[in-house]
């Protein structure tokens, strides 16, 4: 009994050993790709300078994965390019030029590419503009997947209609008056909750008394970077000192001697 006990455990043994034998550790060939699912979108990502038109510049950072062996010691790059015939955007306009080349860190398995916006032109508070981007191989890394190597960035300046707006604000909507609500409520976070009236009309107020006097709330508010310049025909340009190219006109009617803010139609901000 003994012998055959024995016997049962060295080809127990023996066959451990031959399965370790036979374990394989994969090491692929190294791929990089655009990976935003984690934004929930395959191919694209959306921003706007809207909540921070004073910003002259911001960074979006797209997410990059590696797909193969990470185990590099050593940095290794990947190139990315502009298609221009899927783009509007316009290099040194909206965006500052790519880089030739960008890292990946030694060992790393996932990086994020800055794509860097400028907030210049007015043209963003009527449209959208589109940079495509896609990955070209390099000496470091294949772009075998094909359907993943190409990434659009969209972004403008624009505001869009929050559902809250007609019950505080009345039935016009703007986009300057919308971002000339956000400057003087310091908020976008209302609802429909009659209960919390109160606080809500007081953000309302604060934007009344901002249409009323923008010089006065100029002086009371030198933090918020605005300046209230005068024009040789008697109005004025309402800015914001780090992007002065976006100017709301405050413009005086000739028959009441009221002064206004102008909307991006051309109408009155009331």
């Amino acid at each position: 009994m003994k012998k055959i006990v024995m016997l049962i455990l060295s080809v127990v043994v023996l066959i451990a050993a031959c399965k370790k034998e036979n374990v394989f550790t994969y090491h692929g060939t190294e791929n990089i790709y655009f990976d935003l699912d984690s934004t929930g979108q395959r191919d694209s990502l959306l921003y706007t300078f809207a909540y921070h038109p004073e910003v002259f510049k911001d960074t979006v950072w797209v997410r990059v994965r590696i797909s193969g062996d990470r185990d590099s010691l050593t940095d290794r790059k990947y190139v990315v390019k502009v298609v221009d015939t899927s783009s509007t955007a316009v290099a040194g306009k909206h965006y500052e030029p790519l880089k030739s080349e960008y890292i990946v860190r030694a060992r790393a398995g996932i990086t994020y590419m800055p794509v860097i916006l400028y907030n210049t032109d007015t043209n963003m508070l009527k449209r959208a503009f589109t940079l495509t981007i896609r990955m070209e191989a390099s000496d470091d890394y294949n772009i075998t997947f094909s359907k993943l190597i190409t990434a659009r960035i969209v972004f403008s300046s624009r505001l869009e209609k929050p559902y809250w707006w007609d019950m505080w604000l009345g039935g016009y909507y703007s986009q300057v008056k919308h971002q000339l609500f956000r400057l003087a409520g310091t908020t976008d976070e209302l609802t429909t909750e009659g209960i919390k009236a109160p606080k809500y009309l007081f953000y309302v107020d604060k934007l009344k008394a901002l249409l009323a006097s923008p010089s006065t709330w100029v002086q009371a508010n030198p933090t918020k970077g605005y300046m209230l310049t005068a024009r040789p025909d008697g109005n004025f340009d309402f800015y914001p000192v780090a992007t002065p190219t976006k100017i709301i006109p405050y413009v005086k009617d000739p028959n009441t001697g009221q002064f206004y803010f102008i909307d991006e139609n051309g109408n009155r901000v009331i």
